[in-house]
């Protein structure tokens, strides 16, 4: 939420609702760019200079003319663009209005024709070969899919990914993303729809309030935006719904990442956040004769087309769907556009439910997301493998439910459908594809007909005996015609079941370095939270042969330097103990992972931490952060409580 959103609920005054008119980041650049007016003036007016000022320092737009307005900007020219000089434009009409002073009758004509000149100059200037001052080139969808698989293997618990893929399927801005809430989104049979009720061109909220179809790309687990999204939620197993990014600037925390990695990838400069939406538009819209209408990349991305946009082409839910498939990578000249996500048989078995209730305790109460939740773990059933392969083994994704508990896994993939299905029916499907389809089953169809003429003659030959004369042509076209029945059925008798795989258990004793240990010898710390952490210490990993980590000893360890993380994470553990216990829980033995859950949301809020400016979310912390916090707590409790015994001391020696 931004500065806006989080007054709404203070009391409010007449100029404070008028100055909402401008968002606080533009205000922000305004008071920039009348610190360089006032900057300008001081240096070439010189002693003349405090009278272009007013008594509270504001510069006096009755000394400031039009023309001392001309001499800045043509100044300024040298050094900056001309959408900074259009900044300052704006920033000057900005005071007019603050100070009620009508703007000149000149004034728009005068910088219209200026602002003409500026351009054709800066134009005349680039043509020649001169490098650009400004602007960001589109970010093709090559360098997308690499900085899609980068971020995903970054021990950010899935940050990184979900907003580079967000940004890229909604078509938006940094600034759009970083404002998102659970209550925008919405199960929508084959795709996640998502309302954007405010955006730079749409700052009343008076836009179209549909929604942006987003999809999922099985063929392409790097670049599926389900996936980044079942990912990023499952890391967070106590996100609450609300803002998915609820710490203020992750904007800038991306921009940050965002330019590291590109300038690991290709060491150049000229890419920024913004090159996300100006790529996909330029992906959208190329590539294809028949690809998604304008309207719609207009409409998604949120250019400005005038009263044209809210008249004439508002409703475009079809093309947004169809667009929606575009950006998420689908092949469009392929049958294969037209795949469902991956889904399960009965969105209401027993086993789904408790895995939804396990990975997202927190937001499985949230109705409209139930959906959503689902297909984020058949996302994350259908890439298990693939996943596990890519991902570090310290990532917090494996510490989840889904991947510590093999035979949940194993039952979902059972359950899970990648092609037809009886209750989802694919949406946003331009005709032409339904044309691949068929000229792929005629050509499967094709493809089989040489081993089953082959091996239908054959049996002819021998039955009939052809060399005998014994064969009519009655026989012969009733075999053939039933030799393409059967190479047009071929296709659909074909069936893969999915292979069971067996896991080693739990409990298994593994014998490396001369000893026995509980633990592998692979085996290495995950980077998690106090969650994650809580969760390997009552429950272990199955699919990966460790035991629960309350079992171990310090000789189970493969290595001795993790005897120092091991510690951290015993302490972690009875802080964690104490505050249950201190709120009145009682502990089990061997507790359910329902109250594990449960036990663990009551632990964390009574830790006692030092304060803080704002409320600290846990969740995002990492385990040695949080133990550094209580550490910090306990030390304050500490120099505290010797200072009161030392003053006792004294009161009662110099009573």
């Amino acid at each position: 939420m931004d500065g806006e959103g989080a007054a709404e609920t203070l009391e409010v005054t007449a100029k404070d609702v008028r100055d909402a008119c401008i968002s606080v980041k533009t205000q922000q650049a305004y008071r920039s760019s009348l610190r360089a007016m006032s900057k300008w003036i001081r240096v070439t007016k010189m002693e003349q200079a405090p009278t272009f000022f007013d008594a509270s320092g504001n510069i006096d737009l009755d000394r400031f003319t039009l023309d001392e307005f001309d001499s800045f900007l043509v100044e300024k020219r040298k050094t900056v663009g001309v959408s900074t000089l259009n900044g300052y434009r704006s920033a000057l009409k900005d005071l007019y209005r603050r100070q009620d002073v009508p703007l000149p009758n000149r004034f728009e004509k005068k910088m219209a024709t200026l602002f003409s000149g500026l351009k054709r100059m800066q134009a005349t200037k680039y043509q020649s070969g001169a490098p650009k001052e400004s602007g960001k080139e589109p970010l093709p969808y090559s360098l997308y899919q690499q900085l899609c698989k980068a971020t995903l293997v970054r021990q950010d618990a899935g940050f990184s990914y979900f907003f580079l893929s967000t940004q890229w399927n909604l078509m938006c801005r940094s600034e759009s993303v970083q404002t998102l809430c659970t209550q925008l989104l919405s199960g929508i049979d084959d795709s996640v729809g998502c309302v954007m009720y405010k955006s730079k061109t749409n700052q009343e909220g008076g836009g179209p309030k549909d929604p942006r179809h987003l999809y999922a790309n099985p063929y392409s687990p790097d670049t599926c935006w389900i996936t980044a999204l079942a990912i990023y939620l499952a890391c967070r197993p106590t996100q609450p719904k609300g803002p998915l990014f609820s710490v203020s600037n992750q904007k800038v925390r991306f921009g940050n990442t965002f330019r590291q990695l590109i300038n690991a990838k290709t060491g150049q400069t000229h890419y920024g956040t913004h090159s996300i939406r100006k790529g996909v538009a330029t992906f959208a819209c190329s590539g294809t004769t028949g690809g998604p209408s304008i309207a719609s990349v207009c409409l998604r991305v949120g250019w400005s087309l005038g009263g044209v946009q809210d008249r004439y082409i508002r409703y475009e839910s079809a093309g947004d769907q169809y667009l929606g498939r575009v950006v998420a990578g689908l092949p469009l000249n392929l049958a294969d556009f037209a795949v469902l996500p991956p889904h399960f048989v009965n969105n209401q078995d027993v086993n789904l439910q408790k895995c939804v209730e396990e990975m997202f305790p927190m937001l499985r109460a949230c109705s409209t997301l139930q959906d959503i939740l689902k297909l984020c773990v058949a996302s994350l059933v259908n890439h298990h493998s693939y996943l596990r392969e890519l991902i570090p083994a310290s990532h917090p994704l494996l510490s989840t439910f889904l991947f510590r508990y093999p035979d949940m896994m194993n039952h979902l993939e059972a359950a899970l459908v990648r092609d037809t299905s009886t209750w989802m029916k694919p949406t946003g499907v331009p005709p032409h594809v339904e044309l691949y389809k068929q000229l792929r089953q005629v050509q499967a169809s094709i493809d089989n007909l040489p081993p089953v003429l082959l091996e239908g003659m054959s049996n002819l030959i021998e039955e009939k005996g052809v060399a005998a004369g014994n064969i009519t042509k009655q026989v012969l076209e009733a075999t053939i015609e039933f030799l393409l029945l059967r190479a047009g059925l071929a296709q659909g008798a074909m069936s893969h079941a999915p292979q069971p795989v067996q896991h080693s258990d739990g409990d298994q004793v593994y014998y490396y370095s001369g000893k026995f240990h509980l633990l592998p010898e692979e085996f290495e710390f995950p980077r998690t939270g106090p969650c994650g952490a809580w969760q390997f210490w009552w429950f272990g990993d199955k699919s990966r042969g460790w035991p629960p980590l309350k079992k171990i000893h310090p000789h189970d360890l493969p290595k001795r330097s993790m005897r120092k993380t091991f510690s951290d994470w015993v302490m972690m553990i009875k802080h964690l103990t104490e505050a249950a216990t201190a709120a009145g829980l009682a502990i089990p033995t061997q507790p359910t992972e329902k109250e594990a859950s449960e036990i663990f949301s009551v632990a964390i809020e009574k830790l006692q931490l030092p304060p803080a400016k704002h409320k600290r979310r846990l969740a995002e912390l990492s385990l040695p952060t949080v133990l550094r916090l209580v550490r910090e707590a306990q030390s304050a409790d500490k120099r505290q409580s010797s200072f009161m015994n030392e003053g006792k001391k004294i009161a009662q020696t110099y009573p």
